[in-house]
């Protein structure tokens, strides 16, 4: 049930509270907020503690009851939960409340195998709430118990039509399909279900069934693979939740299920058991940590901001904590908190070298190619000297006028990976816009070219032709760079010079051509 719901329903009952005594209807008003609360979180244990005495004071209590009776309901304590829901039919609840209960109770009898009871439930359900997906599923559920599979299909697809998301009553329609061996429009409903829901293995079944039924082996085996893992995780969730009944609190058992939920990915999950986990326990770092995680893989940056913040709240050096968050605000472009988080990191541990490669980046977006320079310096003599840590050095020291160790360190980067075609183009690019060596420039475009003949090495082999005067072969180059980059200004302006230099007859950068 929704917050609104519930509000509207907390409002009822304080208006048909009023005979009762204000010190004694407020607490209790009170514990039943509290209550649905507890079962929003699945803490039903919990809502029952708080609901029983409400009705022990006062058995006429309508939500009270409603509360309770779906506590025990999801608690599959059905007997308990019928006994408690019945009476509230005979309490003038109202139309939406009673509709709800005979939806509860139609539930429970077809859990209990007493079909008339709750075929009896499940038609006045109709009659009471008919836009209430719920009551015309329980409906075909009962038809489907008693093999009565036209009028079962009709109340499934009213159901699909109040609700088109509802995932168990297209799984109902798949399964009818199966029974008329339909497969072809099993596969249909089976495959809604299995894109409404993604970690249900219901609907793999299903599939599996339906393309062994259409001699489609192929199909049938994958669907059988993923039905088989998805059932074992659905299994070992299920397991751990019944010792809840008994330690409804117990944290090492709520990690597990959200560990597993994370192991299989299923991140909405989760994220709802952490937050579950939060609820009895703030001060849960490792919850608050990987919560955090989550919302960073899943986009939601602004949640991930404020579960790390509460991490260092709690623990003011959690290093991790301080490097997530740091690239969440470079990716918001909120370059001085990033570099804040940055400097704290590096305070805590000074040879962090990711803390290193955050802060380069930040000096980078802001443009301050020095103080990225002197970042990546620091990163080399950190020992971490990886080819693209030394590819990203030598263009800062190019671009700083450090010829000479810009050179090095593209060398050095080509010694530790000889297939990447970066450094080659770098190197040559040097020689080119110093005019010198350019036949040892044209070995370092060619070799370039040959590893990757992408845009950028086109250009710079254009480049080295310009250079040595062959206009034709520049010319050629730098159209082959077009054709991948049309729209690039610097390569159409590479063009303009080349063909510039062609009808004036001047050749390119330089007419001697000294080697190294």
């Amino acid at each position: 049930m929704g917050r609104l719901a519930r509000q509207i329903l907390l409002l009822y009952l304080v208006i048909s509270s009023a005979d009762v005594d204000s010190l004694t209807a407020q607490p209790e008003t009170y514990n039943l907020s509290i209550a649905t609360d507890h079962i929003q979180n699945g803490s039903y244990r919990l809502a029952v503690d708080l609901l029983r005495p409400i009705i022990n004071h006062d058995p006429s209590s309508i939500m009270a009851r409603y509360h309770l009776g779906n506590a025990y309901r999801l608690q599959r304590l059905y007997y308990q939960a019928a006994k408690t829901l019945e009476p509230i039919l005979g309490l003038k609840p109202t139309d939406r409340v009673a509709g709800e209960t005979h939806i509860f109770l139609a539930e429970i009898y077809i859990q209990l195998g007493q079909l008339n009871l709750a075929l009896n439930q499940a038609t006045a359900a109709v009659a009471k709430v008919p836009e209430i997906a719920e009551a015309h599923f329980h409906l075909g559920k009962i038809y489907l118990k008693q093999k009565k599979l036209d009028l079962a299909n009709s109340a499934f697809k009213q159901a699909t039509i109040r609700n088109p998301d509802f995932a168990d009553a297209c799984q109902e329609l798949g399964n009818i399909a199966l029974l008329q061996a339909r497969p072809i429009l099993a596969v249909g409903f089976f495959q809604q279900v299995a894109d409404l829901a993604p970690f249900n293995y219901r609907p793999h079944l299903g599939l599996m069934k339906a393309y062994r039924l259409s001699n489609n082996q192929t199909l049938a085996e994958k669907h059988q693979i993923r039905f088989r893992d998805l059932k074992k995780y659905f299994d070992q969730v299920y397991d751990l939740e019944l010792e809840l009944k008994d330690r409804p609190t117990d944290p090492q058992i709520l990690f597990r299920i959200a560990e597993l939920h994370y192991k299989y990915q299923n991140l909405s999950a989760a994220i709802e058991q952490y937050q579950k986990i939060l609820i009895p326990n703030p001060q849960s770092e490792p919850a608050w940590d990987q919560l955090g995680r989550i919302y960073m893989q899943t986009g939601d940056f602004e949640s991930a901001i404020k579960a790390f913040e509460s991490l260092i709240g709690l623990n003011p050096e959690p290093l991790e904590a301080y490097l997530r968050l740091s690239w969440i605000y470079t990716q918001q472009q909120r370059f001085d908190l990033a570099k804040q988080l940055l400097q704290k990191a590096i305070q805590l541990s000074p040879d962090l070298t990711l803390a290193y490669h955050g802060l380069a980046e930040v000096h980078l977006a802001v443009g301050d190619a020095a103080q990225a320079l002197a970042t990546y310096e620091r990163i080399v003599e950190l020992g971490d000297r990886g080819p693209d840590i030394l590819i990203m050095l030598g263009q800062l020291r190019s671009e700083n006028g450090r010829t000479n160790q810009a050179l090095s360190a593209f060398q050095e980067a080509i010694k530790l990976r000889q297939t990447d075609p970066r450094p080659y183009r770098h190197i040559a690019q040097i020689y080119v816009q110093a005019n010198l060596y350019l036949d040892t420039a044209l070995k370092y475009a060619k070799q370039a070219v040959k590893l990757n003949p992408g845009a950028a090495e086109m250009s710079t082999l254009a480049l080295v032709h310009f250079g040595q005067n062959q206009l034709q072969m520049a010319e050629s180059s730098i159209q082959q760079a077009l054709v991948q980059e049309p729209n690039n200004p610097d390569y159409l302006q590479q063009l303009h010079e080349i063909q510039q230099a062609k009808a004036s007859g001047k050749g390119g950068l330089h007419q001697d051509n000294p080697t190294e």
